[in-house]
């Protein structure tokens, strides 16, 4: 391979890019800010502003507060509760009419602060109500007005019925009322006070704010009304919110601030500010073309070599001009180290062959000689007790056992539908032994029993659960179930016996991928000999594990990895299968 040609450092190459292209700009945009933010908008502008906010907020909700004194005028006036007396005496409107159409008159005809007032009765609001129509009504005729009432009529009586001795805000189609019952001598309610404010007046201070773009105010809980704008100011940044709180009302506005009045005369840093936004592009997009030449793409063609021979493709060699020193090393690397691999994975594969075949066969021929024993104690105990009958089923029984044990025919997996046969017959032998006292349950649907599986996988951890799950006195519930799940097929061994913390530990040490069975007694390595067994053959995701369940019950649950899609499970017949009743 040839030598790779000097060229300089890519370090050396991206510290003179930055300091050239980034940090001399850097330094330039920060000098700029920083005096733009000394000599221009800082805190003491967004003080004012919000300072001049609530001023005017404050004079809108004075002027308001002077309305709603002038709405409790005619409670106090002796000429009001001399005309309701005398319309209970005799029932005479038009006196009534007469006499309250010159107090309404006089109180608010001629006050700035009202367009119009509108008086009616509580008893009969839509024949009896007297109308004053002011200088500021925008030259509404009473006629007009009386027009625009009965529109808004239903929406101050609901207010009115709400409201007792306080004062209301209500707003519609952009008129704001202020709503008030007026009381008789004995405090019931005789009639209703609504008068249209005359907006203007109120917050004229708020609609001439020049840096506000829009500015809406919210009146004792009515809806916003917009005084400056066509819309309400949003959410966010850039939005003033404040309350002025009274006895009577609550006055909140809202402004939104108009950054382009408040940055008038800042014309020049506008185009100082361009000229560097577009400088700065321009150095970002030839940065990102050398990083694009001199990074990415030899960095891509590395990634691309390596994700090819972790797909398999051993010795995989890249093309790539690397355009730095640095790169065209990791390259020149990368193609001796592929070319060395496959050499050496060519010879490890043989060997791992062997090697995994020889230790398959080790694992599989351990003989637990603890369950040996058991089962012919138990075989004995029964002849002893019952006839010759229940002896030969059991000796059949252990025979059954016995073959798959020494595996004549040298099969490392086996139908689990034939796995169940020597587990039915480990089942009848240990149910001779505990009678009735321990029940079986098994779920496992009939398209999985044509399904390959490791020999001798499922009995020694169902002897571990008989072992762990019978109490003293031979009473025990086991439970094998299977289903798949995500390309899996899982087996569960589940029992009622429980787990000490000790058991936890023991467990985990005999279910660790180094567990050294040498080591271990006889009755010990038989789940040890399952879980290595798995995960030989399928690899680490799969395998044995035990865990705590529900209630208190025990789980045994056994991971086999299934056949690809497509690929069809040899014959579920199991050969020379004998059936055990318990």
């Amino acid at each position: 391979m040839a030598e790779p040609k000097h060229r300089r450092s890519l370090r050396g190459q991206m510290t003179f890019i930055i300091l050239l292209c980034w940090l001399l700009p850097m330094a330039l945009a920060a000098a700029i800010l920083g005096s733009y933010l000394a000599l221009g908008l800082g805190r003491q502008t967004r003080q004012a502003v919000e300072e001049q906010f609530q001023l005017n907020l404050q004079m809108g909700a004075d002027r308001v507060n002077s309305a709603v004194e002038a709405s409790r005028l005619p409670s106090y006036d002796p000429e009001f509760r001399d005309a309701w007396n005398q319309y209970r005496r005799d029932g005479s409107y038009a006196v009534l009419y007469r006499r309250c159409y010159g107090l309404f008159s006089r109180l608010y005809q001629s006050d700035s602060r009202f367009r119009y007032g509108v008086f009616f009765l509580t008893e009969s609001p839509e024949e009896r109500f007297i109308t004053v129509v002011g200088g500021r009504s925008g030259l509404l005729s009473t006629r007009q007005v009386q027009e625009l009432w009965r529109g808004h009529l239903p929406a101050v009586l609901e207010l009115a019925g709400e409201l007792d001795t306080a004062v209301g805000f209500l707003e519609c189609d952009g008129q704001l009322y202020l709503v008030r019952n007026l009381m008789g001598s004995d405090y019931q309610p005789v009639g209703v006070l609504a008068l249209a404010l005359n907006q203007p007046y109120y917050f004229e201070d708020l609609s001439l704010l020049s840096w506000a773009s829009s500015v809406s105010v919210e009146v004792g809980g009515a809806a916003a009304l917009s005084v400056k704008g066509d819309g309400q100011p949003p959410e966010g940044e850039g939005v003033l919110d404040y309350a002025v709180r009274t006895r009577d009302f609550t006055l909140r506005g809202r402004a939104a601030v108009d950054y382009a009045v408040l940055l008038t005369g800042f014309e020049a840093y506008r185009w100082v500010v361009g000229a560097m936004a577009l400088s700065l592009l321009l150095l970002l997009l030839f940065t990102f073309r050398f990083f694009r030449r001199k990074i990415s793409r030899p960095i891509g063609a590395l990634m691309d070599g390596a994700a090819d021979i972790q797909q398999g493709q051993w010795g995989r060699q890249i093309d790539c001009q690397a355009g730095s020193r640095e790169f065209e090393y990791l390259t020149a690397s990368f193609n001796r180290m592929s070319a060395q691999l496959r050499r050496q994975f060519d010879c490890l594969y043989q060997e791992e062959l062997a090697r995994r075949d020889a230790q398959i066969k080790a694992l599989q021929a351990h003989i637990n000689p603890h369950f040996l024993n058991n089962t012919l104690e138990s075989i004995n105990w029964q002849a002893r007790i019952n006839g010759d009958m229940k002896t030969s089923r059991m000796i059949e029984a252990l025979s059954t056992v016995l073959d798959a044990a020494l595996d004549r025919k040298g099969r490392p997996e086996v139908p689990l539908s034939e796995e169940m046969t020597y587990v039915n017959a480990y089942l009848y032998i240990v149910s001779q032994r505990f009678g009735k006292g321990l029940r079986v349950d098994i779920d496992l649907p009939d398209e999985l029993m044509d399904r390959k599986v490791p020999r001798l996988i499922l009995q020694p951890v169902i002897e571990n659960a008989v072992e762990h799950g019978v109490g003293p006195g031979g009473q025990g519930r086991i439970a094998l179930r299977g289903f798949r799940r995500d390309g899996f097929l899982i087996l569960e061994i589940e029992n009622d016996g429980g787990l000490s913390p000790e058991d936890e530990a023991h467990i985990a040490r005999l279910l660790s991928p180094d567990c050294d069975m040498a080591g271990e007694p006889s009755g010990n390595i038989g789940i040890a000999n399952v879980n290595q067994r798995l995960r030989i053959l399928y690899g680490p995701a799969c395998g044995l594990s035990i865990f705590p369940g529900q209630g208190g019950l025990v789980t045994a649950r056994l991971t086999v990895a299934l056949p690809e899609e497509g690929e069809r499970p040899e014959s579920s017949q199991a050969e020379g299968g004998c059936e055990y009743r318990f």
